[in-house]
């Protein structure tokens, strides 16, 4: 997460981005993290959109550590298979549901497997989003089964006066399954934001 932090941040160098607001979306949410620890004065705001800050569990590692050699043995399928199941609110649509699915098996295996190898790894954020001043938008649906109220509140708790919003039906994609909605809550977030 800290490299391709680096790398985001050394595109923004290169095209002259001073300062911009970050939004990240599950676990574009961890390498929002990480570039709020890195530079967190280059950012006017943030946008935490169903992700987490909860401290990695030894249960958590071991299971990611296994999707990571499932994926490596057995391809993109059972894996993706398994995360569909879960990734959505109760009416999430055909087209959505395929499109995803066909982009998760699409995915190079080797990549799907590090990066489930560099969440298994992930740092406890909490210490980072106490620090952040910038102000912060936290976005989930109340069908995720990835950020539930829980894990969505514990990193609201963490941020000093966050806008909370939490989308009814939604699961873990709430920019694809609610886009008007959704749109409308992060537009108003960063109208009211920018400095």
């Amino acid at each position: 997460m800290a490299q391709l932090a680096a790398d985001v941040g050394h595109l923004l160098d290169r095209t002259s981005v001073a300062r911009a607001a970050l939004v990240g979306l599950s676990m574009g949410g961890l390498v929002e993290m990480e570039l709020a620890a890195a530079q967190p004065e280059r950012w006017w705001a943030y946008g935490f959109i169903a992700t987490t800050a909860q401290r990695l569990t030894g249960e958590e590692r071991a299971a990611r550590l296994a999707s990571a050699r499932t994926i490596e043995e057995q391809g993109m399928r059972p894996v993706a298979e398994q995360m569909a199941a879960r990734l959505f609110g109760p009416e999430p649509g055909e087209q959505l549901t395929s499109t995803i699915m066909a982009m998760m098996l699409a995915t190079s295996p080797a990549g799907a497997a590090a990066a489930v190898r560099g969440r298994a790894e992930r740092p406890d954020y909490q210490p980072v989003l106490k620090s952040l001043t910038a102000p912060a938008l936290v976005c989930a649906g109340n069908r995720d089964s990835y950020s539930t109220a829980e894990i969505t509140a514990e990193l609201a708790g963490c941020l000093r006066d966050p806008e909370v919003v939490v989308m009814d039906g939604v699961g873990h994609l709430p920019n694809l399954e609610r886009p008007d909605d959704f749109n409308e809550h992060l537009l108003g977030f960063l109208s009211r934001a920018v400095p």
